[in-house]
């Protein structure tokens, strides 16, 4: 054993003691090459000009570094002016086995199409020459892919309704990219769906999506040669891939990963809903050490989705292989593809016959040191490389996301309340009823980004006894969060006393022409409370003050009566909202109940075929241990037959002997 986690499992000895150098590099021919374009300009760079070469590429991204010399003694060095402009440059970077005869020649290269993120350059001067003009310089660039790229540097600040994450996301593709969709959850329409990152976030529109896909309990990948990441519900089958033969494993080291060693329980806050928790059990667990989810959700659909993604998370991950090559193999598989251990590897080594999938491929080379003057348009080059590999079963559940900050919510802005109720100017109001949780929910047009957005319709901060709604075009402070919406202050006074009147009043009705005031003021320093009633002309008045006690009834000729108007968008965009939010909310819960149906049935399907495959390998090593002891009894019986002929040779030798001596004795 090499430590705790990774034990030595390599190949027969006699392969094992052919090591690769110190540090685990080979001498190899690679077939590399880097074409840029910068603008409508394109530059090609050889093998022969690569120096140092740099590769990390996973299965959800990749970093590159190259470092390659352009010779400017004999023609210009064209690249510099554009390398050194501000234009974006687009890279693809191809690496494939040099060797021709052992190299694959139909199989595809290592390929990696990206951007560049970072530019240094070195120049040599001709001291030998007059005037000591540059002959060469020396670029180094780093690639990444399009997603890190552009949307780790992406922060917008943006609201939508009834949209889905699909739709968001389709509005972000940048240059290099593709999405591809194989998830439902990404088609849920939502009645808030906030982008909450701005310019002060510290986290990306990057970390926003790995954020969703880790909350959601979804996978990330990328085919680096396309551009094209993949968010799906779970990972896609491994790739075309092939096997590695002895001859090209320096060690390949078992890593064992700690499964969860906790329960999960989901806690539902909503005070009337019918199941308040659900415990998610592991078998794993270490006893009292448990993870509480709690969500507030009316709807049993979002309990149940949150349970399923506990679940999922508390899946066991298989032991994943950590392989060092000491040869470049025919063909470079890029993560997402197969790999399997050769024949040639005994097949009691735990991953022999087990088919893997490659998530992470770490290479680096470097221009052999000895190997004279390059040529710097030579397709393929000799290099010191380093190697290695890192492969998951395929069957693994555990997904492998990148790191990511988690946005900060809610975002505060303005916003006025709509209600499909009264004339333009009343203080009326109106509530949508769900019909999936039966709760209450208010509209509100959202200025900023002219979209309309729901809210709960409660009563916020003040105890039930106080029904006073939020009304008709009433200036509020909205708090957005990924997918919802709360009314978290007011903003402006239905009506105001004057200035310099010093009290309280309360404003109750539609509008001024009909509507009852309540008014505490002081005069003469001395309180006084007026309760007046207005509807068109009429006026009744109650006052209350110093030694007084007056009541006051009259028609005001000064308030003309109006007839009533009505207008009946606001009732017709309502009903549109109300029947949208009703579909939105029944797909979301069909949506739920189908990913936990769905997870409970893979779940199962995975652990039928570990049965299966664990069954499977019993039988074998029960096989293989009874040829082994018939083995042993075949060749016990052998050495007792054995035994038994020397001992009757050594008797008849013995009478033969007698017989002799008996007759010329």
């Amino acid at each position: 054993m090499r430590d705790s986690t990774a034990a030595s499992i390599g190949a027969r000895p006699d392969i094992a003691a052919r090591r690769a150098a110190p540090g685990g590099a080979f001498r190899d021919r690679l077939a590399i090459a880097l074409d840029l374009r910068i603008g409508t300009d394109a530059f090609s760079v050889a093998a022969g000009s690569i120096e140092r070469l740099q590769i990390h590429a996973t299965s959800h991204g990749f970093d590159a570094e190259v470092t390659f010399t352009v010779s400017s003694e004999l023609e210009t060095d064209a690249l510099f002016p554009r390398f050194c402009s501000n234009d974006l440059i687009a890279a693809t970077l191809s690496v494939a086995n040099g060797n021709q005869g052992f190299a694959d020649e139909e199989a595809p290269p290592l390929r990696l199409a990206g951007f560049v993120t970072e530019r240094r350059l070195e120049e040599t001067v001709g001291d030998d020459q007059a005037g000591k003009p540059v002959v060469g310089r020396r670029y180094t660039a780093r690639i990444v892919d399009p997603a890190q790229a552009f949307w780790r540097q992406h922060r917008p600040l943006e609201l939508h309704a009834g949209a889905s994450m699909k739709q968001v996301l389709e509005q972000h593709v940048c240059p290099g990219m593709r999405l591809a969709f194989d998830w439902p959850r990404l088609d849920e329409a939502a009645d808030v769906l906030c982008v909450g990152l701005g310019g002060e976030s510290a986290a990306s529109f990057y970390d926003l999506v790995v954020w969703f896909v880790h909350e959601n309990g979804g996978v990330l990948e990328l085919d680096a040669a396309e551009g094209r990441y993949r968010l799906g519900a779970s990972k896609s089958r491994a790739g075309a891939g092939a096997s590695l033969d002895a001859d090209l494993v320096g060690e390949v080291r078992l890593v064992v990963p700690e499964p969860p060693r906790r329960a999960a329980t989901v806690l539902n806050a909503f005070a009337d809903a019918a199941v308040r928790t659900k415990s998610v059990a592991n078998d794993h667990a270490a006893a009292g050490v448990r993870r509480d989810a709690l969500v507030r959700a009316p709807a049993p659909g979002r309990a149940d989705r949150r349970a399923a993604l506990e679940a999922r998370r508390l899946a066991p991950g298989e032991p994943l292989l950590d392989i060092a090559l000491r040869r470049c193999p025919p063909a470079l598989s890029p993560p997402g593809s197969a790999v399997a251990l050769g024949e040639e590897f005994s097949d009691r080594l735990y991953p022999a016959g087990k088919r893997y999938r490659i998530i992470a491929l770490e290479l680096g080379a470097r221009s052999a040191p000895d190997a004279g003057e390059p040529d710097l348009d030579d397709g393929d080059a000799p290099f010191e490389v380093t190697l290695r590999l890192r492969a998951e079963r395929e069957a693994d559940p555990v997904p492998r996301l990148p790191a990511f900050r988690r946005p900060a919510y809610p975002v505060i802005v303005e916003g006025r309340v709509l209600s499909a109720s009264g004339a333009e100017g009343e203080r009326t109001w109106h509530a949508l009823e769900g019909e999936s949780d039966s709760l209450h929910r208010v509209r509100i047009d959202i200025p900023l980004w002219n979209r309309v957005v729901v809210a709960p319709f409660v009563p916020g901060r003040v105890p039930g006894h106080f029904f006073v709604p939020p009304y008709k075009g009433q200036r509020v402070l909205v708090a957005l969060g990924l997918d919802d919406a709360q009314i978290c202050g007011y903003l402006d006074w239905a009506a105001r006393l004057p200035q310099g009147t010093q009290g309280d009043q309360i404003v109750l009705g539609k509008r001024g022409e009909d509507q009852t005031t309540v008014r505490h003021v002081y005069e003469d320093s001395k309180p006084a409370l007026r309760v007046e009633r207005r509807l068109a002309g009429d006026l009744q008045t109650l006052v209350l003050s110093e030694g007084t006690i007056r009541l006051e009834v009259r028609e005001d000729p000064a308030t003309a009566s109006e007839a009533p108007t009505y207008d009946l968008r606001p009732t017709v965009d309502a009903a549109k909202e109300r029947v949208s939010a009703e579909a939105r909310g029944a797909v979301t819960a069909l949506n739920g109940q189908l990913e936990a149906a769905t997870g409970g049935v893979s779940q199962r399907l995975k652990g039928a075929s570990a049965e299966v495959e664990a069954g499977l390998a019993a039988a074998s090593s029960t096989l293989s241990g009874k040829i082994e002891a018939a083995e042993a009894e075949l060749s016990g019986a052998m050495s007792g037959a054995a035994g038994a002929l020397q001992a009757i040779a050594a008797g008849v030798s013995e009478a033969k002997a007698a017989i002799l001596g008996a007759l010329y004795g």
